[in-house]
């Protein structure tokens, strides 16, 4: 069932036309919203009316097949956009990984700031393209690197997104959801760090923590050097 669709408030004052905070004047006008692990925040195919953006939380882009498989296309992080399209239907599912909070805009609203401030609407396009970049590299990398190349880079993106280049990484996705991300099995994303563990390139103290021992190792891993 997807989340209902709340109804937007209107926010006195003007927007700020500084072109540096063309987001925070958006940010102003959004409505926070929690959203219950595994929520479908919408579906592929229904109509673009909300876009979000994620406070906290991770929240997955999938196709679900007819044949019961589903293809995740990207992961969001905190301080992500998403859904900044205003014309045709959602063209994946969006859901959450984990409990999520969200900033929730109304399309019409966002119409309206871009129409004060033609900063903003560049800069949401200059998100989506974004987006759409990033989603056609994913699909291109996953169809050429190894399943330990593309486990690597994905430890990687993790520490880099949810944990400041830490050593220290938190995994709120499960093995299903990682193998779903990078077109393997669930039981391969489990060997693949068991040989990673056992290559000394991580520790794995529990499912949802990992330690990087050798970043540069797995680096070079990720990016085909053996």
């Amino acid at each position: 069932m997807s989340l209902a669709r709340p109804q937007f408030q209107a926010v006195a004052g003007p927007p700020n036309r500084d072109v540096h905070d063309v987001l925070g004047a958006l940010d102003r006008t959004g409505i926070p919203l929690l959203i219950p692990q595994n929520q479908t925040i919408f579906s592929e195919g229904e109509p673009v009316d909300h876009a979000y953006k994620i406070v906290g939380g991770v929240v997955r882009l999938c196709k679900h097949l007819p044949d019961g498989r589903r293809q995740i296309a990207q992961f969001l992080f905190p301080g992500d956009y998403f859904s900044f399209v205003t014309i045709g239907d959602h063209g994946f599912s969006a859901e959450a990984v984990v409990d999520v909070s969200v900033l929730s805009f109304s399309q019409e609203r966002i119409e309206r700031l871009c129409r004060d401030n033609p900063n903003l609407r560049s800069r949401l396009f200059q998100m989506l393209s974004q987006r759409v970049c990033d989603i056609q590299n994913h699909l291109t990398v996953v169809g050429r690197q190894t399943a330990k190349e593309r486990v690597a880079a994905f430890l990687l993106l993790l520490a880099d997104r949810l944990d400041a280049g830490s050593t220290s990484i938190t995994i709120p996705m499960n093995r299903q959801d990682i193998g779903d991300y990078l077109s393997l099995t669930m039981e391969t994303v489990s060997r693949t760090l068991s040989r990673l563990k056992a290559a000394r390139m991580i520790t794995i103290p529990d499912q949802h923590r990992l330690e990087l021992q050798n970043v540069d190792g797995l680096r070079a891993l990720a990016d085909g050097i053996n």
